[in-house]
């Protein structure tokens, strides 16, 4: 014989396993809740019980949880930089002498090697801070940092 519990368990987890294929996290905040409801229908609570219990952990979870999971995926903004675009404006240390004469050089940005040039085809030695003005196809243009100022290498 099928419980109401039954029923808030499978209604939670296919309403989790809907989550997977829908974006928001709304069906995942009414699969928690309705996961939330199954002991106290299992404890023979009243129908009208169940139901309290269930929009409070909705509110709970809406409001609650769901704005804080919604910020954790989308700390980087909407105009955030990814790939090779997130390199300009960093902060690199020269590894292998930047010489524009040999066409040499090499810097270590995010602990990544590159290939680097200068802009007016300076050269820097090892062990200089150096911070990425563009980025030309496998290389990066870069030019000494400010001594001054720190960023992540």
């Amino acid at each position: 014989m099928v419980e109401w519990w039954h029923v808030w368990v499978l209604v939670g987890i296919g309403l989790w396993i809907a989550e997977v294929f829908t974006p928001g996290f709304v069906a995942g905040v009414i699969g928690t809740a309705c996961l939330v409801v199954a002991p106290f229908a299992g404890a023979g609570l009243s129908f009208k019980v169940q139901l309290f219990v269930f929009g409070m952990a909705t509110l709970a979870m809406a409001f609650g949880v769901r704005p804080r999971i919604l910020r954790h995926f989308r700390l980087a903004g909407p105009n955030s930089q990814t790939n090779v675009d997130a390199l300009i404006g960093g902060d690199g240390l020269v590894t292998e002498a930047i010489d524009p004469k040999s066409g040499t050089g090499q810097v270590k940005i995010g602990g990544e090697n590159w290939r680097a040039v200068t802009p007016d085809e300076t050269r820097v030695d090892v062990g200089a801070r150096v911070r990425v003005r563009a980025v030309e196809g496998c290389k990066v243009v870069v030019q000494v940092a400010p001594s001054t100022e720190r960023r992540s290498l």
